[in-house]
């Protein structure tokens, strides 16, 4: 990738999570601004927690991930402040007025921000009608709207990005693919989420666990995989115990490795439980992006009708929030397994072309480059 210096004003990501390795997308979004900018500096407020581990897998960067100890604060050494998610780019709102130096900042679905929220409104306007804001990056059309909508925000100020920065690891080659009744003995099914509420409902790992215990009596050979903060504790599982596998939380190096083994991703989410009436996740969630990348087929939701790109069926498979009517709709695959690879073929394809990471990259750093 090329890099360059621009001037010698600085482009200065600010954050609350960086360098954590967990944290996937930001590691692979600001490394890439990292390399293509020889002026980028990371300042994180989580700088001692995550450092060390950070500096021994990306030595070339860790020089300029800083603690916020390190901070110019007479402002005079920034050309532009970064940051993701609102509720970055509200905390570190005072940094860009007291330096009295222009921002950009990328709305995601979540982290601080959900909709019909009057307090999440007012930190909408403040950022949005900054004087100081030169753009907000925004990745899915609901966002766009409700903030257009709401005129909170002119269209000229807003850069429409679909869809989200995954790992570049990811497009080359994976490991291999095992195939069942090929390559393995077992038809795998895996969920995979951080839990942010009890019982995972936003996140669906309640039906998900409905419908394990629907198709474990179907077929013996099933076995259910659980990636992330769950554990038996939460639902019980007594049922199906020598069926299903917890791992925990995991970084993305765990992932190849395990989707190579997987037939299908479930993710039932539902919009509007986390924050009741407010919250909601983009589309598709970005375990199911991972997943499909790695020839895994994906199995989703899309309550709020935000699919653009995919063809359910062909190379997607919508669900409803419904533990039988996907178990249903699961045993037909796993009577048809060269049915289910046609369609994760497909579909690892065309989440390819739709997230391609230089694609995606070369669109926010375009954003960027108009500033610095």
């Amino acid at each position: 990738m090329e890099t360059s210096g621009f001037n010698q004003k600085k482009l200065a990501i600010l954050d609350d999570y960086f360098p954590n390795l967990k944290t996937g997308f930001r590691v692979s979004e600001f490394n890439y601004y990292l390399n293509r900018y020889l002026n980028c500096e990371v300042f994180s407020t989580r700088y001692d927690m995550h450092f060390d581990d950070y500096a021994a897998v990306y030595p070339q960067f860790k020089d300029r991930v800083k603690s916020f100890t390190e901070f110019d604060w007479s402002g005079g050494s920034y050309a532009l402040f970064y940051s993701v998610f609102l509720g970055n780019a509200s905390s570190f709102y005072f940094v860009y007025e007291m330096t009295n130096t222009p921002f950009v900042f990328e709305l995601y679905p979540g982290g601080g921000y959900w909709i019909n929220d009057a307090d999440v409104d007012a930190k909408l306007i403040k950022v949005l009608q900054s004087p100081l804001l030169k753009k907000v990056i925004v990745t899915q059309k609901m966002t766009y709207d409700y903030i257009i909508n709401k005129g909170f925000v002119s269209p000229d100020k807003v850069a429409y990005i679909y869809g989200m920065v995954t790992h570049p690891e990811y497009f080359q080659a994976p490991a291999i693919k095992k195939y069942y009744k090929r390559d393995k003995s077992t038809f795998d099914i895996c969920f995979v989420a951080n839990k942010y509420m009890a019982l995972g409902l936003d996140k669906g790992y309640h039906i998900f666990i409905d419908m394990c215990k629907k198709l474990a009596p179907m077929a013996n050979d099933i076995m259910f995989h659980v990636v992330g903060g769950f554990d038996k504790t939460d639902i019980d599982v007594s049922e199906i115990e020598n069926r299903i596998t917890f791992y925990g939380p995991q970084d993305h190096n765990f992932f190849p490795q395990f989707y190579s083994g997987m037939d299908i991703v479930v993710s039932p989410n539902v919009p509007f439980l986390l924050i009741p009436g407010k919250s909601y996740d983009g589309f598709p969630t970005g375990c199911c992006i991972d997943a499909a990348l790695h020839n895994v087929g994906v199995f989703c939701t899309d309550l709020l009708n935000q699919n653009e790109h995919f063809e359910h069926g062909k190379n997607i498979f919508i669900i409803p929030p419904d533990a039988g009517m996907i178990a249903g709709s699961i045993i037909e695959y796993y009577q048809d397994p060269e049915k289910l690879y046609l369609m994760s073929a497909l579909g690892q394809t065309k989440f390819r072309e739709v997230f391609d990471f230089n694609a995606q990259m070369s669109q926010r750093a375009a954003v960027l480059e108009q500033f610095i």
